[in-house]
């Protein structure tokens, strides 16, 4: 360890193995130590202990340490570099592209236009891990949000619902309907380097099984599935099912689908209101749904990678494993934590 002395305190920074060996050379030099015995003990070349030694009389004794060596400056200033940030942080959009997406090659001509400095696709690789950006895919989010709207249905609607909750008592359920193809959900499998895995598929009749389900705050589980796509009559049923497993009265959220709005499913709640409230979340923002992140427990978590190949087996696998997590409350608490809203908590 080599000492370097701070401001009031000596400190010490790691020697190199390099930085030892001429350190040891330095000082056998000093001591008249013949050079081709040097050059033979410590496993250099003699012509090397002659440059150490003509290093030694030029620059002092303390030669042996290694130079730093800070390296190419950076073309971009501090300043340049968090004026970039913004602009990767507003979109590609913002810049005159027709998607939000950026590439290096899109990068490189925005940091040529905006700053002056040519960079290559690879160096502008490394100007986003200097600025902590990494590649990712993308959420697919819907055209048609109101962004607006969903900031002020999270900050004054919901505290609201939470709160009538709270005061009639009733029980809190998110709602969701989704469906699970027989086509695997992958994930990752091992493979031999340079080459990449294959997995075989149906491609024709594929099957589907529908499943609707809802959540409360602290994990209860409700579900039912079933071959066909859900109807009227089907999500009255389930209703119906909620009404008879939960104790008095439900305030149920869910999506502005048209199946929600069925005429026969508006009578069913109109004859249930005394028990049975329903609101609805702001359209195309599944992510504030808790009951969503059920399904990607159940997908992309329970049932990843697999592949089922007759209907009884695609249906008994999934009632399976939403029985698993009907069982496993505190999984579930944790799964819906995930959504974009503040649960109230248990």
């Amino acid at each position: 360890m080599a000492r370097r002395r701070g401001k009031g305190r000596v400190t010490r920074r790691r020697v190199s193995g390099r930085e030892a060996i001429r350190r040891q050379g330095y000082r056998l030099l000093k001591r008249g130590v013949p050079k081709s015995r040097i050059a033979s003990t410590l496993g250099v070349a003699r012509m090397t202990v002659f440059r150490w030694e003509q290093k030694m009389e030029k620059e002092g004794p303390t030669s042996w340490k290694d130079k730093p060596n800070p390296g190419r400056p950076p073309k971009l200033t501090p300043r340049q570099k968090k004026k970039l940030r913004k602009i990767l942080v507003d979109g590609a959009q913002t810049r005159g592209y027709a998607t939000d997406l950026w590439t290096l090659k899109r990068l490189a001509e925005v940091i040529e236009e905006e700053f002056g400095v040519k960079y290559r696709e690879s160096g502008v690789w490394y100007v986003l891990q200097d600025l902590g950006f990494s590649a990712q895919v993308p959420l697919q989010r819907a055209m048609e949000r109101d962004e607006k709207y969903m900031r002020h249905w999270v900050k004054v609607e919901w505290p609201k619902l939470v709160a009538r909750s709270r005061r009639t008592g009733a029980t809190l359920l998110f709602l969701d309907e989704s469906a699970k193809q027989s086509d695997p959900n992958v994930r990752r499998t091992w493979s031999p380097e340079g080459t990449r895995p294959e997995i075989h598929v149906r491609q024709g009749d594929r099957m589907k099984l529908s499943l609707i389900s809802a959540v409360g705050v602290k994990g209860k589980l409700y579900f039912q599935v079933q071959l066909e796509n859900f109807d009227g009559g089907g999500v009255i049923e389930f209703l119906r099912y909620l009404l008879r497993h939960v104790r008095g009265e439900i305030l149920l959220l869910w999506d502005n689908g048209t199946i929600h709005r069925r005429k026969d499913v508006k009578g069913f709640l109109w004859e249930k209101r005394k028990r049975l409230e329903t609101r609805r979340f702001p359209s195309y923002a599944p992510e504030l749904n808790p009951d969503e992140m059920v399904w990607n427990a159940l997908k992309y978590q329970r049932l990843a990678n697999w592949y089922p190949r007759t209907k009884e087996e695609i249906l008994e696998g999934v009632e399976r494993e939403m029985r698993w997590l009907q069982d496993h409350p505190g999984v579930v608490a944790a799964c819906i934590q995930n959504a974009a809203i503040p649960l109230p908590s248990a």
